[in-house]
């Protein structure tokens, strides 16, 4: 088992324990006919071939980042959105009479409900903020999916051109936007109208899971091929199918790095605001756990972006865009 371990992490990331260290002057690259992985003829459902373009799909898409690091940009513009996100779905707990930070000793739950949980006004201000968040959301990631696309073709486009394309498409964005918006105001009602039936809120939170993997190809679709709503709606569960055993290697990779860099940064973080035994210390520590997170998610949201394109075009293609299948280049063997 840990041979073959260490023969795809030596495969994908080029590690060597033999090898000498060498310097970091980048190799030399030429105009190199495209050539592309075909599909393993024995990448069937669950097999070796699948885990494989998975693994590659993640390492290559952390590349990219890597070597374009002006898509940066698109992480520090979602983070924004993501704050506001937050800011307002804070707003609207403390309005409705709850304290969206229980056990931290921050008190920031009004002393007067001035919009009942469930009422109609309530329901508006959550979809509309949903919405909004959602639709700016969708943006930001189409503008990335589109310059990543000219990345992978060889080309070249600016971040504001990459945006302005998708806001061509922003009718169908934000349709799709709106659907997102409705799924997660009901889903936030039945939540908090059912605490105590565990089972209406397993039902809530599928419905969101159901909405985020179809989400997964619908944007690229959108975008990238300039579908409906309707049929890139078809084309995500067709690609799904197809593509549901790469998609959960692929995104489990991603959360295990993501769990393994948020424990070590967690770890220091409660062991000082924890040990003094003072509740604003544990209520800072929780805060900056928060943010932490927060960080990690705005950086991890380009790379999974980047993934979702390059899954979105393999299951197209049948095969492996360049980029990612040179998941071990430039590295010393």
């Amino acid at each position: 088992m840990f041979m073959r371990f260490s023969e795809i992490v030596r495969h994908h990331l080029g590690w060597c324990p033999n090898a000498r260290s060498v310097g970091t002057i980048p190799a030399a690259r030429t105009n190199a006919p495209v050539s592309i992985d075909l599909p393993s003829p024995d990448g069937g459902e669950g097999g070796p071939g699948r885990i494989d373009k998975g693994f590659r799909l993640a390492i290559g898409s952390i590349k990219i980042l890597l070597r374009n690091l002006r898509l940066l940009w698109f992480s520090f513009l979602t983070g924004l959105v993501m704050i506001f996100s937050l800011a307002t779905n804070l707003y609207i707990q403390v309005v409705s009479g709850a304290n969206p930070l229980p056990g931290t000793g921050l008190i920031m739950n009004s002393p007067a409900v001035l919009v009942a949980k469930g009422s109609l006004l309530w329901l508006a201000l959550t979809f509309v903020t949903t919405f909004i968040s959602t639709f700016l959301n969708y943006f930001l990631i189409g503008g990335l999916i589109i310059c990543v696309s000219f990345i992978l073709s060889g080309k070249t486009i600016s971040l504001k051109e990459g945006l302005a394309r998708a806001w061509d498409r922003r009718v169908s964005l934000a349709g799709w936007a709106a659907v997102g918006a409705f799924v997660g105001t009901a889903s936030a009602f039945i939540i908090s109208n059912e605490t105590g039936n565990i089972l209406v809120t397993l039902l809530a939170m599928g419905a969101i899971f159901l909405f985020f993997v179809l989400t997964m190809f619908v944007l690229p679709a959108i975008v990238i091929d300039n579908r409906g709503l309707v049929p890139a709606i078809e084309d995500s569960v067709s690609l799904f199918g197809k593509m549901w055993g790469e998609v959960i290697v692929c995104f489990g990779f991603f959360f295990l790095i993501l769990f393994v860099v948020y424990v070590i940064f967690l770890i220091p973080i409660i062991l000082i605001g924890f040990s003094s035994g003072v509740t604003s210390s544990a209520g800072f520590a929780v805060i900056l756990t928060i943010l932490v997170l927060m960080v990690l998610m705005f950086i991890g949201s380009t790379i999974l972006s980047i993934a979702t394109l390059g899954l979105y075009t393999t299951g197209r293609s049948g095969a492996l865009p360049q980029a990612f299948g040179d998941a071990k280049e430039n590295f010393p063997v």
